[in-house]
């Protein structure tokens, strides 16, 4: 790894989250701009950059990345491991097969939240699409400085995934700016858009138009799921203002609850903590929020929950691959439907109160103008509408991105732990957790740890576990071990962590932390051991409390739980074993 060299074709506000070249024309300024950092070296085009790195990222616009690759790909460097960053892998994989040599292996990966998110925790997509394991773990390694969640998809996968958690969230926020601009209007200087649900319309709109038009272009345009999303939730929106306007409250309100009945109740929602409180809804606003709210039909929140109605989507089985403003759109809608009074207010006030008609109409005309714009795959389109718009809202950027980080960064703190419990152990995407989770009382409130260890669960089929299989009979049988167990003993790992940085493990005399070392607690032995006499590793007992809480996710919370083994450290070579042990309780004492 010490002579590893990394590459970047397209250095905007994404690749500069790494390392670099750009268009010729910016060569200048980026020599000047790295010219105090000797581990970046600033090329003229991607030719230098191809010819001398060892894996290559293309971090252009999707709908740029074939006439790109077609230019610098036959210069990459032999053997070398290619990827981009596109917001759609469809028409990257597509050009990375078209373009690059046989011998050249291909690894993309697309972080899941915008520039000025802090990367940690966030879900970074990995794409193993031509590669070798080794290659595949490399490059995982050397995206791990970032402290993102990796999350492995295939191209297929992603881009599946991307359309249901990203596309009808843009394009409801690109039509509320719109619509905002139509009528003249900066949200934030008006009452009834200040306070609760508005704070969060106000300030991700701001936030989208405060990036590049590209960002969104690409996945709107070039992924078929999006195009078919992006209809939809325009035609929702077009149905439900027509009720609006005709005064069919019967069918209006028939309609909304069948919706939020199929994507909340139908889901599993029920009697679960809301994403959102009042509490955090109220606390970030663009502007001095009124003695009283004003009551709002919230169309586009209604359209929102009938289009994934329409298309059968639910929401929360894409939380592990879903960006900050997924979360808070999922969060402010599940706040309006699963609150049966504010529900029956926004119904009633659809009705019977016109404050909002002039937004709702030019809502209703920007959302289909934005559908439009992205069917017919219009890109210049799609750039004018947007740019236009961001210019008007331009000089509130700064602000609305602090703000916006901070309502972020709040939300996802305070996102409960046991909805992420609730999901993995219904949605699916892991292996039934059986009756395990139950070690979570409903009276217990979660500390960082915990929720550190369960978040792992997440990635309970995506790390490179190995589960045990149960012996053929007449053999040596294993024992199950109980998850509760595992993860009381998992607890205290961590509590040895006490300055929360690396150290070194070994088996030789002298060197680090010596091993191996065992625990036990009832039914659950846990192993750490390196794989040969003379390998060092660094660890921090929180990392490895970690591993361990991941391991015991995928390979004892779930049948049969016998338990398993994986790596932990950056050299790979220490290991965490859990297996599971006979227990017996002690006998009750007796009292003479």
């Amino acid at each position: 790894m010490d002579r590893f060299i990394v590459g970047i074709i397209g250095m905007g506000l994404m690749g500069k989250m790494i390392h670099v070249c750009d268009k010729p024309d910016r060569f200048d300024a980026l020599k000047d701009e790295f010219s105090d950092n000797e581990r970046i070296v600033v090329y003229e085009d991607g030719y230098g950059v191809s010819r001398s790195s060892d894996y290559i990222i293309y971090s252009v616009e999707a709908e740029n990345i074939d006439k790109i690759a077609a230019e610098y790909g036959r210069a990459t460097k032999k053997n070398a491991i290619v990827g981009g960053q596109t917001s759609c892998k469809a028409p990257e994989v597509a050009a990375f097969e078209r373009h690059l040599p046989l011998d050249i292996e291909i690894v993309s990966c697309h972080s899941l939240h915008g520039p000025n998110v802090d990367p940690k925790g966030q879900p970074l997509v990995l794409i193993k699409h031509r590669a070798s394991q080794k290659s595949f773990d490399l490059v995982s390694d050397v995206l791990s400085c970032f402290g993102s969640e990796h999350v492995h998809l295939t191209a297929e996968a992603h881009d599946r995934i991307t359309a249901d958690t990203q596309a009808v969230t843009h394009a409801a926020f690109l039509s509320m700016g719109t619509a905002w601009r139509s009528n003249n209007q900066f949200p934030w200087e008006m009452t009834r858009y200040v306070g609760g649900i508005e704070n969060v319309k106000c300030n991700i709109t701001l936030r989208i138009y405060s990036n590049k038009w590209h960002v969104y272009a690409g996945l709107a345009i070039l992924n078929p799921s999006a195009k078919r999303q992006i209809r939809q939730y325009a035609e929702s929106v077009t149905d439900l203002f027509k009720l609006m306007l005709g005064g069919h409250k019967a069918e209006l309100e028939k309609r909304i609850k069948t919706a939020g009945e199929a994507v909340f109740t139908a889901a599993g929602r029920r009697g679960e903590p809301l994403l959102l409180s009042d509490e955090v809804l109220d606390r970030f606003s663009l502007g001095n929020a009124p003695k009283e709210r004003t009551p709002n039909n919230h169309l586009s929140l209604l359209a929102m929950v009938d289009c994934w109605w329409k298309l059968g989507i639910i929401p929360y089985d894409h939380m592990i691959c879903s960006t900050p403003l997924f979360r808070l759109w999922l969060g402010v809608t599940e706040y309006l439907f699963r609150k049966p009074a504010l529900l029956d207010e926004v119904v009633r006030t659809a009705i019977e109160d016109s404050t909002f008609r002039s937004d709702d109409l030019e809502f209703t005309f920007a959302a289909r103008g934005w559908s439009d714009c992205v069917s017919f795959g219009d890109f210049s389109s799609y750039r004018d509408r947007f740019e236009q718009i961001q210019s008007y809202f331009a000089p509130r950027f700064p602000e609305a991105t602090r703000v916006g980080n901070e309502m972020i960064k709040v939300i996802l703190e305070k996102t409960d732990v046991r909805e992420s419990i609730a999901y993995f152990k219904d949605s699916g995407i892991c292996q039934d957790f059986g009756e395990d989770f139950g070690f979570l009382p409903s009276n217990m409130k979660p500390t960082p740890l915990l929720a550190l260890l369960l978040f792992a669960a997440t990635h309970c089929l995506l790390v490179n576990a190995g589960c045990f299989r149960q012996n053929p009979p007449g053999m040596p049988q294993l024992c199950p071990a109980i998850f509760r167990d595992c993860i009381d003993k998992i607890k205290e790992l961590a509590e040895l962590d006490k300055t929360h940085a690396p150290i070194a493990f070994s088996r030789k005399r002298g060197v680090g932390y010596r091993l191996p070392q065992r625990w036990f607690r009832k039914t659950c032995w846990i192993n750490l051991d390196m794989h040969n006499d003379h390998d060092e590793d660094y660890a921090s007992f929180m990392e490895i409390a970690v591993e361990a809480g991941t391991l015991a996710a995928a390979c004892v919370a779930p049948p049969p739980h016998l338990g398993g083994t994986t790596f932990v450290g950056p050299r790979k070579v220490m290991n965490i074993t859990i297996l599971g042990v006979p227990y017996r309780p002690p006998p009750p004492r007796t009292v003479s």
